[in-house]
């Protein structure tokens, strides 16, 4: 993480020591910090369990942005730039439900569950933002498309002991301990989706609160063992400072 902070740096200082006073004009150039709440999930919420525990982890999301003024100065292009976390854990009652430990050990499990999914992007999040109100009362509206590069991830979890599994001869068996299982190689590197909502202007600070919709899942199209697939589905809550 500290070399995609830094690498963010140089993105952030390079811009705002090359602008000229024209250029300053059309662009506006700040800083954005926050973080990310929710899942990755089912597109249509099919096949979720009737019982089960959710957590958020810590998503932190940092970098920069920048705001292109087009010829009505309220209204803009927002780029952002930005390091951001997405991540979660689930324990889950599942039933009848497909996992492959090994190539020799694989079946339908029926049982308890935990999963623990991190991962990790350097994300383009690209936004038409325009006021709210005729008044210039500092409320905006923003949608868009995101574009996202994981530079690394997770997904991994285990069966829990006691869990029954029922292989491809139809034998059933009880889990003797927790057993781990691991998809880590099987996720896709490139995510993008829709991303929208709306921010508060409040000086040179902005309160931003989107939801970003992932539209690409997070393994392979037609991948067998995570069906369905899941996709990236969070709140997003920031502050942004313009510098310039």
């Amino acid at each position: 993480m500290k070399n995609y902070l830094i690498a963010l740096i140089f993105l952030f200082v390079i811009p705002s020591i090359s602008f000229s006073q024209e250029t300053e004009k059309k662009w506006n150039l700040g800083a954005r910090i926050g973080f990310n709440l929710g899942a990755s999930a089912p597109f249509y919420f099919q096949d979720i369990p009737d019982r089960y525990d959710w957590n958020t982890s810590f998503n932190p999301s940092v970098g920069v942005y920048f705001d292109y003024k087009l010829p009505n100065p309220r209204q803009s292009i927002r780029i952002e730039l930005l390091y951001t976390r997405k991540g979660n854990n689930t324990t889950a009652f599942v039933e009848d439900r497909f996992f492959k430990v090994s190539e020799t050990y694989l079946g339908r499990v029926t049982g308890d569950v935990y999963m623990e999914i991190d991962l990790n992007y350097i994300e383009l999040p690209i936004q038409f933002r325009l006021p709210l109100s005729k008044k210039d009362n500092g409320w905006y509206g923003v949608a868009g498309l995101y574009l996202a590069y994981m530079v690394n991830g997770s997904f991994n979890g285990k069966i829990l002991e006691g869990s029954l599994l029922t292989d491809d001869t139809g034998t059933t068996a009880p889990v003797g301990r927790d057993t781990p299982y691991d998809y880590s190689n099987d996720l896709k590197s490139f995510d993008w989706g829709a991303q929208f909502g709306a921010q508060k202007e409040l000086g040179k600070f902005t309160i931003d609160l989107q939801v970003s919709w992932g539209f690409s899942g997070i393994f392979p199209f037609g991948y067998e063992v995570v069906d369905p697939n899941l996709f990236n589905l969070y709140g997003k809550f920031g502050v942004t400072y313009k510098i310039i």
